[in-house]
């Protein structure tokens, strides 16, 4: 196996370790894999998924303190697992929207009106 800094542990015959080590861990645990969350930029919002397999919606807790947007999964007697995002100010916290559809949780963040792109109307004189 080898690494740099640009590249996961690969053994030698070209495979991935870290994904297949996360993938254990997340099976053994039973928590999510760190790797699965996909975050895309828009004009009007940033939108995160999340892949939570097998999670009902009663078992998800998502909360907003000042900035950072925290996502828990009641695991019953196996605890609770937890995932925590801190959010730039160009995202409006107040007005999340979360939907859970197919094993994905996901999170709409729209932009915070002043960091919306705008027009700028150009005068003559």
């Amino acid at each position: 196996m080898y690494r740099t800094a640009l590249t996961p542990f690969t053994h030698r015959n070209g495979f991935a370790v870290e994904p297949m080590l996360d993938r254990f861990f997340a099976n053994a645990l039973d928590i999510p894999v760190r790797h699965a969350t996909d975050v895309e930029e828009q004009e009007d919002r940033a939108v995160v998924s999340l892949e939570l397999p097998g999670v009902r919606p009663e078992q998800l807790s998502i909360t907003v303190e000042g900035r950072t947007l925290t996502v828990a999964v009641d695991r019953g007697e196996r605890g609770t697992a937890r995932r925590q995002y801190t959010i730039g100010t160009k995202y409006d916290l107040s007005q999340v929207d979360a939907k859970l559809e197919f094993g994905v949780l996901t999170l709409a963040l729209p932009k915070a009106p002043e960091a919306q792109p705008r027009q700028i109307p150009v005068t003559v004189g």
